[in-house]
């Protein structure tokens, strides 16, 4: 067992989320790692997250849980950190003041997944809108009916489109507050009462963004989206408030590190009302692909309001299993990017100026591999043809998202709340 670096984990890695405040002799326990060339490993200490650490096993038929354990202590200690340490989760409201929302679409067995790890929650007081954008069966419908959440609402976006689907379920929301989570993920048994405490923090966010980690590593698609940075790249386990004006947010139009991802966001439900909820133009289901999360978050930035990246929130993701699927998601998290920045010019073209003002930073960043870009230090033998992909996202997001605009403009005038 070697520790390395992100960019030399090697698939397929098994995925290990470690409680290093136990204090029982666990060193007899082991674990077989002999189909796995690699370990992606969690630290935490008395379920906080601490740090995330990749580890080489090719040459290992077991593993010891207590000789790992002993090793990430060492290592948090050598390098002088300090735990992150959080008061525990607060106690659930007498009322229900929180809503977590789902968009799904033909996903049925990761719907299903979705809802019964939002059933294990340790803070039940909770709602749930399921937004079927569309789906060709009814399966979705009947997964919600079979997992039999308690206030648990089913309602049906026919229209294609993320950000359609997530301002349905904004306009079904009668809660203080709303959170989000996809499809393909399942969460940790406190992500609900941890959100919770992050809106108690002293920064009085508008915003809670966790984090999203892998929850499997089988295969070459999902270490090379790892290597890549995953979702969380830049940002670390250290809770961060962001705000404008600070050294944590270079500026509300550069999302780079990103503000914070749509599978594992909450919002004040009145502050995302303020700044219009989703853009329809953007977006999965869109020619866009995404960006939607990106604008949301920048305009409360923009008006001055806090986004706490809070990363004891944790949802666990299930990556794109195979290299088609994710050079496609190089392509839309590009194209979603300059997308967005042509869907703000669109609501404010005098922001131009500022968005030029960016190009000097923007450069520096890619000239000297920064870990503000996600692909700053990659393996010698990552495919170009996901990098070429990423750049001809961002060459094409912004006539996709003139496209959809354009689209979206010869429709009749959408119904007030079901956003721009």
């Amino acid at each position: 067992m070697r520790r390395i670096d992100r960019n030399a984990l090697q698939a397929p890695a098994r995925v290990l989320d470690v409680e290093l405040a136990t204090v029982a002799d666990l060193g007899e326990e082991t674990i077989a790692v002999e189909q796995f060339n690699g370990l992606w490993c969690l630290a935490r200490i008395d379920g906080v997250p601490q740090e995330i650490s990749f580890w080489d096993v090719s040459e290992d038929l077991k593993l010891s849980i207590g000789a790992l354990r002993d090793q990430l202590r060492a290592g948090l200690a050598a390098d002088g950190h300090v735990p992150a340490q959080l008061p525990p989760p607060p106690t659930a409201p007498a009322g229900q003041d929180l809503t977590v929302v789902i968009c799904t679409r033909d996903r049925a067995a990761g719907l299903h997944a979705t809802l019964a790890s939002l059933h294990e929650q340790n803070d039940a007081n909770f709602r749930v809108v399921v937004v079927d954008n569309g789906s060709r069966t009814a399966e979705s419908a009947a997964v919600v009916e079979r997992v039999g959440l308690p206030h648990c609402d089913y309602v049906v976006e026919p229209r294609p489109g993320l950000s359609r689907a997530r301002n349905r379920g904004l306009a079904a929301v009668g809660t203080e507050l709303v959170a989000w989570i996809d499809d393909d993920e399942t969460t940790d048994a406190d992500w609900v009462s941890r959100l919770r405490q992050g809106f108690a923090h002293e920064a009085r966010p508008a915003a809670v963004c966790g984090v999203m980690l892998p929850a499997e590593l089988e295969s070459e698609a999902q270490v090379r989206f790892e290597q890549y940075g995953g979702f969380n790249k830049g940002r670390g386990m250290e809770p961060e408030v962001l705000r404008k004006g600070t050294s944590s947010v270079v500026s509300p139009l550069y999302p780079l590190p990103a503000f914070g991802s749509g599978g594992n966001m909450a919002f004040q439900t009145a502050a995302l009302r303020a700044v219009g909820g989703f853009d329809n133009c953007l977006g999965a289901g869109t020619r866009t692909h995404g960006g939607e999360e990106v604008r949301a978050l920048s305009l409360l930035l923009s008006r001055g309001d806090a986004v706490l990246h809070w990363p004891a929130a944790i949802t666990w993701h299930t990556h794109r299993r195979d290299m088609t699927a994710l050079k496609k998601q190089f392509y839309g998290y590009s194209a979603g990017l300059s997308a967005f920045y042509a869907s703000m010019l669109r609501s404010k073209p005098t922001a131009a100026l500022e968005v030029l003002g960016l190009a000097p930073h923007a450069i520096r960043d890619l000239r000297h591999g920064s870990d503000n870009q996600r692909s700053g230090h990659l393996p010698d033998d990552f495919p170009p043809d996901l990098l070429k992909a990423a750049r001809r996202g961002l060459i094409e997001g912004g006539f996709m998202y003139a496209y959809e605009a354009l689209k979206d403009w010869r429709r009749p005038t959408p119904a007030s709340g079901e956003g721009n």
